[in-house]
């Protein structure tokens, strides 16, 4: 685990049982609590996501209210991946990367979740478990459950997530999963981003990057609440009075490629993170959906 020396030596290390934390020493002594009666019955404690056979979210309630994710890495190369560091990206599934990713966007955007402490179960030369606990972000819904709720807030809300889009490309990254469940409204009405476990550091290029953003955002979900000529109108208005400078020979095809076809992970990761690949990727010819 020594590739992750360089963000944990802000952090404050503590064993607990056979794992080791790494917690932002200002809440040591109440995140050290809050985990200790996590690991002791963790069933009692409130979920934030569907529980998974390997995968948690869990809320952790002391003076504040923090999440705490917790991951069972099951293959053999996965765990000794992460544990040397082998592979040194990130926009790979697991709580590693999500740690190295928030450290990362954090010290850029005040529209992300603060990590709060990291943990991990070793047997050298494999991690066979990742724990990351970040802020939580009080009295916030996600963009879905407000759609879901007023199905008709979408046409004042969907500008707002595109706004959301270009001040992230603006502060220098990439969420690779922008979908409305990552997106929080908060009482205040400003918008933050969840779910770091995607995220390339920085933006290649602008006009495709946001391209991929709201494409994809239409795709993945917003299909549920919006048809796909209002979306297009939507697009088309927040583009001519916020993006007179856009590219349209870079936007529109990448644009088109995510509203209408599935892209992998996998793609999304390469093409957003790698000059080449995102340059390959605007002469390929899209496949049907």
């Amino acid at each position: 685990m020594r590739h992750l020396n360089p963000i944990t030596r802000a952090f404050q290390p503590e064993s607990i049982g056979d794992i080791t934390f790494h917690f932002d020493p200002r809440h040591q002594p109440e995140l050290s609590t809050l985990v200790q009666r996590f690991l002791a019955a963790p069933e009692q404690h409130t979920t934030l996501d569907i529980p998974e056979t390997t995968r948690g979210v869990f809320l952790l309630e002391g003076e504040r209210r923090w999440v705490l994710k917790h991951n069972k890495l099951e293959h053999w190369k996965k765990q000794l991946q992460n544990y040397l560091g082998l592979k040194r990206v990130f926009g790979l599934h697991d709580l590693t990367n999500e740690f190295i990713n928030l450290s990362v966007v954090s010290a850029k955007s005040a529209s992300v979740p603060r990590v709060a402490g990291f943990g991990y179960k070793t047997r050298f030369p494999f991690l066979k478990e990742e724990y990351l606990l970040v802020g939580f972000f009080d009295d916030h819904c996600s963009v879905d459950d407000r759609l879901v709720a007023h199905p008709e807030q979408a046409g004042e809300l969907l500008p707002r997530v595109f706004r959301l889009f270009a001040q992230m490309l603006a502060e220098g990254f990439v969420h690779m999963d922008p979908h409305p469940k990552n997106i929080l409204i908060a009482p205040d009405g400003q918008l933050r981003l969840i779910d770091f476990e995607c995220c390339a550091h920085s933006v290649i290029d602008h006009d495709f990057s946001l391209g991929f953003l709201m494409g994809y955002f239409y795709h993945f979900w917003i299909k549920r609440f919006v048809t796909l000529e209002a979306y297009r109108a939507l697009c088309e208005r927040y583009l001519m009075e916020a993006q007179p400078n856009l590219q349209r020979a870079t936007f529109d095809p990448v644009f088109e490629r995510f509203l209408t076809h599935k892209v992998s992970r996998t793609t999304r990761y390469s093409i957003l993170t790698n000059a080449k690949a995102q340059a390959a990727f605007k002469l390929a010819p899209a496949t049907h959906p």
